[in-house]
């Protein structure tokens, strides 16, 4: 597959920035003014200004290259171009990627826009009006915050390192829900900050500020972006597993590199003590109270309290009934 040359490449990301402005700009409007809102599910929210985002963007898009595919949040539709044309070439984007933060006015929301070639990124940018910072990348060109080239950070050392996560909408009701990977990574770690917005942690990972970033069950348009600048930072990004990070990847880690190894390890310990638990559903209130405590290890020591409270309850009634026999 033929990528396009440098000159078409800055092109596409001077048009990606000036689009990512003028949205962040529209946003910003709205931001701590209550604006309209709309539930997508519990609690994945949506507002009058995510879709006139992603409206703006569209159109800029289609009038500029009206053969490109585009996927956007919430046009919930297959990826589609103005000219009806198969292109390889498709643009995914998130018109306001944190919208629970845009709601309750908390500043760390963004605008996210990554074109890609099939499966290869060419440009990304990041737009977190908010905060009034900027990112972007462009294939084989670096990654940049506030046009000062971007690096990852230098850590080696779990004890000293800085990472961030996110938890999926479906925590409530999917057992996988990171909460045990949260509570084993922790311990081993000089922090974890949950940001809110995938494509701001993936961007503080390419700058520097965060060591590590995982996360589940995201979608394409969430990591699209954040992807290419962690890339050409320096950092690595892969799926949980280890395997190739991939558009379709849900599950990810994105690193400084020198973290990967180390962190990986930290999940596959924290998934490895999953896979012994048994599944939801019809479990006894003995095992329910289990679960939970094991889900706070400063709680180990009352299990078994409460364990050998019951073992004892337990011999004690087996005596009596065996007395009652005699």
């Amino acid at each position: 597959m033929e990528l396009p040359g440098e000159s078409t490449l800055e092109e596409m990301l001077h048009f990606a920035r000036e689009v990512a402005r003028e949205a962040g700009t529209l946003v910003l409007e709205g931001f701590r003014k209550h604006p309209r809102m709309q539930k997508k599910g519990v609690v994945d929210l949506v507002t009058e200004f995510d879709l006139r985002s992603e409206a703006l963007i569209r159109a800029a898009i289609e009038a500029r290259y009206p053969e490109h595919r585009f996927v956007g949040e919430e046009a919930a539709l297959p990826a589609t171009s103005a000219s009806g044309s198969e292109s390889e070439d498709c643009w995914y984007v998130d018109p306001i990627d944190g919208t629970t933060n845009y709601v309750h006015g908390h500043p760390f929301f963004a605008v996210s826009i990554a074109l890609y070639r099939g499966e290869t990124p060419l440009v990304a940018v990041i737009e977190a009006p908010a905060l009034q910072l900027s990112w972007w990348a462009r294939r084989g060109g670096g990654s940049f915050r506030q046009g000062e080239a971007a690096a990852v950070s230098g850590t080696t050392l779990l004890s000293e390192s800085l990472g961030a996560t996110g938890f999926p909408y479906d925590k409530w009701t999917n057992p996988d829900n990171n909460t045990r990977e949260f509570a084993h990574a922790i311990k081993q770690v000089r922090g974890i900050r949950r940001c809110g917005a995938a494509s701001l942690d993936l961007a503080m990972v390419a700058d520097g500020t965060f060591d590590f970033y995982w996360e589940k069950r995201l979608k394409p348009w969430d990591c699209a972006a954040g992807a290419l600048l962690v890339e050409e930072a320096g950092g690595k990004i892969t799926h949980i597993s280890g395997s190739p990070f991939g558009l379709q990847t849900s599950d990810l880690l994105a690193s400084n590199t020198a973290m990967h190894a180390p962190v990986l390890a930290l999940l596959r310990e924290a998934q490895h003590a999953i896979c012994f638990r048994r599944p939801p559903g019809n479990r006894s209130w003995v095992r329910r109270v289990w679960d939970a405590l094991l889900l706070l290890p400063c709680n180990r020591s009352a299990l078994f309290f409460m364990a050998g409270g019951m073992c004892r309850r337990r011999r004690r009634a087996d005596l009596q009934s065996g007395q009652r026999q005699h």
